[in-house]
C-alpha cells in the first residue's frame, strides 16, 4: 500500500479495515521524518515516540474493539507553529516566546483529535510568521524538496514541505496575507483558506486576538488532494463561544458542474505572470470550456486597492514601523532574521495620514461589496498565485508587488483553494487560486476534484 498516493480519508478507511494499521502508517511518516527532515528542516518538534506509538496503538485497539471512532481515527499529521498544541513548545519562530509547554490545544487540534487524529509534530514557521520565507533565529531555515537553493514560501513553509516531501499526510497551517497560499503553490500540494469566521481562532499562538490580523487570520488545512482540505475543513469548522467572531454556517451549494460561470483574471492587468504560468492557466480554462456554464475574462473592482489597504496597514503599519519597534522593546528582541528586518526597513518608508489610514480600513468593506456585486454575475474566480515559481532564498521582499494576487482575498475573508496545475521547466510546481463568494467552499471542493482529475493524471 502506497500511502503517500492515498488521501487521508483513505488511509483512515484503510486503518478502519485492517488493511492496515495505525501504527505502520505511524511508522511510515516517523520513517520518512528521520531520513528527510534533517536536510529539510520542515519539522522542528516531534511527539515524544513511546507516547506517539501509544497513541497509534489505542487507535488501532478501538478499529478490533469496534469501538466509536472518528472520521480519521490513527491517521498522523503535523501542525504549523501558530497554535497550540498539548505537549509541544510553540514559538512562532522566536526563541522570546518559547518557554511554556502547551497545556491544551487550540479549539482547531482539539477537532482533529476528536475526530482520532494524531500529532506528529510541529512544523516551522518564519519570524511572528510574517514573512513569505520560513526562516528564524531558533530552529533556522526550511528548504525547498526540489532544491536547498530555493525557497518553500511561508508563512506555513514548514508545513508545505512536511506533507510534500512525504513526511506527513496532511496538517494544520493558517493564512492572514497569503500563508497557505504560496506555500501551497512552491511546494505543489493543496491548500484552502476558509471564510473567515468558519474556523475559530481560539488557541491561536500566542495570543488568541491579534489586533488587526484578527480581521484576515485563519486557520486552514493544507494536503495532497481536494478531499483532504474538505474533510479537515469540515471537522475544524463551527462557532466556537471564546471566539465571538466565529460562526455556524452550514457547508451547502445548489450549483453543479455545468452551472458554474467562470471567470479568470485578466492577469496582466494585475501582474505580469511567466509564460508557463500563462500557458497553464490557458490549459485550464480550455479544459473547462466543455463542463461548465460560462468562462469569460474579468476582475472584480477594487484589486489594486485592496492589495494597497492589505499591505500598508496590515503589514506594513502606516506608521513607520513604531508599533514593530514597540513590540521589540515589549518582547525585548535585539536581532531578527534577514527576511523580517528587510520587513521592517519597508515599514519605516510607510507613513499614513489619518485621512489615508481611513481610506484603507474602509477598502475592507468596499471591497467586500465589490465582490458580492461580482458574484451576482460569477461563481468562481480563477486567478494565478504568484507570477512565478518559488524564489530563491534571500528574494522574497524583491518586489512586493509580486504579491498583488494574494493580499485582496485576505481583506475580503474570502474562500480560496489553492491548487496545483503543472510544473514549470525547472520541476518547480504551478498553482491556481480559486475563489468562491464567502460561504461557499463546496463550490471549491466540486470544482477542485474535476480539475485535480485531469490535472493528476495528465502530470503522472
Amino acid at each position: 500500500m502506497y500511502l503517500n498516493n492515498m488521501s487521508i480519508r483513505s488511509i483512515a478507511s484503510a486503518i478502519a479495515k485492517k488493511e492496515v494499521s495505525s501504527s505502520d502508517v505511524t511508522r511510515h511518516y516517523v520513517d520518512n521524518i528521520l531520513t528527510l527532515n534533517p536536510k529539510l528542516n520542515a519539522i522542528i518538534q516531534t511527539q515524544d515516540m513511546d507516547e506517539l506509538f501509544r497513541q497509534a496503538e489505542q487507535a488501532d485497539l478501538r478499529i478490533h474493539n469496534k469501538d466509536s471512532r472518528g472520521l480519521l481515527t490513527g491517521v498522523p499529521i503535523t501542525v504549523k507553529d501558530a497554535c497550540h498544541v498539548k505537549g509541544f513548545r510553540m514559538s512562532r519562530g522566536l526563541p522570546e516566546l518559547a518557554h511554556d509547554i502547551s497545556a491544551q490545544d487550540a479549539t482547531a487540534v482539539s477537532r482533529l483529535r476528536r475526530e482520532g487524529t494524531l500529532v506528529l509534530g510541529i512544523t516551522n514557521v518564519p519570524e511572528f510568521c510574517m514573512s513569505f520565507e520560513t526562516n528564524n533565529r531558533l530552529y533556522g531555515r526550511t528548504y525547498h524538496k526540489s532544491s536547498d537553493q530555493y525557497s518553500p514560501g511561508g508563512s506555513s513553509g514548514g508545513e508545505a514541505v512536511a506533507i510534500s516531501a512525504g513526511m506527513s499526510p496532511a496538517g494544520l497551517g493558517s493564512d492572514a496575507c497569503g500563508s497557505l497560499r504560496l506555500p501551497a503553490h512552491f511546494n505543489g500540494i493543496v491548500s484552502l483558506k476558509l471564510t473567515q469566521g468558519r474556523v475559530p481562532l481560539t488557541g491561536q499562538f500566542p495570543a488568541d486576538r491579534s489586533g488587526l490580523f484578527h480581521l484576515t487570520s485563519s486557520f486552514g488545512p493544507m494536503g495532497r488532494f481536494v478531499d483532504d482540505v474538505e474533510i479537515m475543513a469540515k471537522i475544524i469548522s463551527g462557532q466556537d463561544p471564546m471566539d465571538p467572531d466565529s460562526v455556524d454556517v452550514v457547508f451547502s451549494d445548489n450549483k453543479s458542474l455545468r452551472d458554474l460561470r467562470i471567470a479568470f483574471a485578466d492577469h496582466e492587468c494585475i501582474a505580469p505572470v511567466s509564460s508557463e504560468t500563462s500557458a497553464l492557466l490557458a490549459d485550464l480554462k480550455e479544459f473547462l470550456i466543455p463542463d461548465v456554464s460560462q468562462i469569460e475574462t474579468r476582475n472584480p473592482e477594487f484589486l489594486e486597492d485592496a492589495y494597497e489597504a492589505l499591505l500598508n496597514v496590515f503589514i506594513l503599519g502606516g506608521d513607520s514601523g513604531k508599533n514593530w519597534f514597540s513590540l521589540f522593546s515589549n518582547m525585548n528582541i535585539n536581532s531578527l532574521t534577514p527576511e523580517i528586518s528587510g520587513l521592517i526597513d519597508i515599514s519605516k518608508e510607510k507613513t499614513l495620514s489619518v485621512s489615508e489610514f481611513r481610506h484603507h480600513i474602509i477598502m475592507r468593506d468596499t471591497f467586500r461589496y465589490s465582490l458580492a456585486r461580482f458574484y451576482q454575475d460569477v461563481d468562481i474566480y480563477i486567478l494565478p498565485v504568484f507570477p512565478d515559481t518559488a524564489f530563491h532564498h534571500g528574494e522574497s521582499l524583491n518586489n512586493m508587488e509580486n504579491y498583488r494576487y494574494l493580499f485582496p482575498f485576505s481583506l475580503s475573508g474570502s474562500p480560496v483553494l489553492t491548487l496545483s496545475l503543472g510544473t514549470d521547466h525547472k520541476g518547480l510546481p504551478i498553482a491556481v487560486q480559486i475563489v468562491a463568494p464567502l460561504w461557499k467552499e463546496e463550490r471549491l471542493f466540486l470544482l477542485g476534484k474535476h480539475i485535480e482529475r485531469h490535472f493528476k493524471s495528465s502530470s503522472e
